[in-house]
This record gives C-alpha cells, structure tokens and sequence, in this order.
C-alpha cells in the first residue's frame, strides 16, 4: 500500500500522540544484501499534517543504520509502551537523514522526560534511565519519512494486522 496525496495520512490524532511519548523506540534499516542494521530512538515528532514521520538517532551508535538508510531510503520504526505492550510499526521507502531543526533538542528531551514518566512505575530509576538516553545534540541525527504502511503489533490475536488510514 503506497501513500499518495489524495490518500488520508496513517497518522491520526491518536496514533501522534502515541509515537511521540512514552514509548521505547527501535529504528531498524537494510544495507543491499538484506542484513539488517537498528537503533534505539530518541524522540519523535509528526508534521502537522500528519504525513511525515521525524525520529531521531545518536550518530554514534546508529552510523549502519544511517549509512543504509541513506543508500536506499527504506526504513521501519517499532513504538511499544512498556506498560500496556501496545506496538505499532510504521514502514517507509523515502527516509533520509537530515541534522535537527530548530527545536529538536527539546523534542528529545521531551521524550526522555515522558519516558522516564514510563519506565518508573517498572521499577527504572531516573539516573538509570537518564544514563541509557544521554546524548548530546550535535551528536544526534533526523530521519525523517512518510510512513506508508502501519502495523499494530501489540501482543495478541491482532498482531501484524495492517492499520487502515483515517
């Protein structure tokens, strides 16, 4: 299923505020031979439109995953909230890898604050939590993408069901 403009965006108000608090984030990529390259994320933000899909990487430990990313654009972003399981998975074949936007740096540490919210309750102390997502900006990489196909991947009897658009 590819996004076309006329089509309605796999974002909607529920899904946007779900991907951009309190979830864990995976990106995950593939170099030319298939073998697949991941990393933790470390926010996201969705264009007001709800069209495209922004998250972003420390350079340092994601340097295969965005080489590959920027080869050949294909990408796929896992978000689970650790204390309910609920997953969704968005795919794309147009990323690239751009430096942060004016603002990104408190997008990130928005999510590292809401994320700490999450994980307390599970027993992940602050200095724990803030230890595993120190970063620096000038370290940290964007990439954005227009997700064209969704998946919920909750565990249970609707897994890998397709999201349908609004």
């Amino acid at each position: 299923m590819s996004q076309g403009e006329s089509a309605a965006p796999l974002l909607d108000a529920d899904t946007i505020a779900f991907v951009q608090r309190r979830v864990s984030m995976t990106v995950a990529a593939r170099d030319a031979s298939r073998v697949p390259t991941s990393a933790r994320a470390y926010g996201c933000k969705v264009s007001d439109d709800g069209r495209e899909m922004t998250v972003f990487v420390a350079r340092p430990q994601a340097a295969a995953l965005l080489r590959d990313i920027e080869d050949n654009g294909a990408v796929a972003v896992v978000f689970s909230r650790p204390t309910t399981n609920r997953t969704m998975q968005f795919k794309g074949t147009d990323a690239r890898v751009t430096t942060l936007a004016p603002g990104d740096a408190q997008t990130i540490a928005a999510y590292v604050g809401s994320f700490l919210v999450e994980l307390q309750p599970l027993g992940f102390p602050a200095p724990f939590v803030h230890a595993a997502f120190a970063t620096r900006p000038d370290e940290m990489a964007a990439i954005t993408f227009t997700p064209a196909d969704a998946f919920a991947q909750t565990p249970g009897p609707g897994a890998g069901e397709r999201l349908r658009r609004g």
